[in-house]
């Protein structure tokens, strides 16, 4: 396989987006948190709360994005190895 043959490499879409699922859940466990503050009248303490659930599921989120690419890493690199060496048989 030439160089020209071969596709230029685009930035992962995932891995662009790794921080705004990071944020956006965080966001997202305040505002539910100060809705139920609200409704309950226990101001700050559901909106701390639901907002650091929302920091725990964000890093998780972001966590298995990540290993999700490193996998589809490893396996473009198996493939490659394997071209390589039936290229050269």
């Amino acid at each position: 396989m030439s160089e020209s043959d071969k596709k230029p490499q685009q930035p992962n879409i995932l891995m662009i987006s790794a921080g705004s699922m990071f944020t956006s859940m965080v966001i997202a466990g305040f505002l539910v948190g100060y809705g139920l503050d609200l409704l309950f009248d226990t101001t700050p303490f559901l909106m701390l709360a639901c907002g650091v659930l929302g920091f725990i599921g964000g890093g998780q989120k972001v966590y298995y994005v990540m290993m999700k690419m490193g996998q589809e890493n490893v396996e473009k690199a198996n493939e490659q190895a394997e071209e390589s060496k039936r290229e050269q048989s």
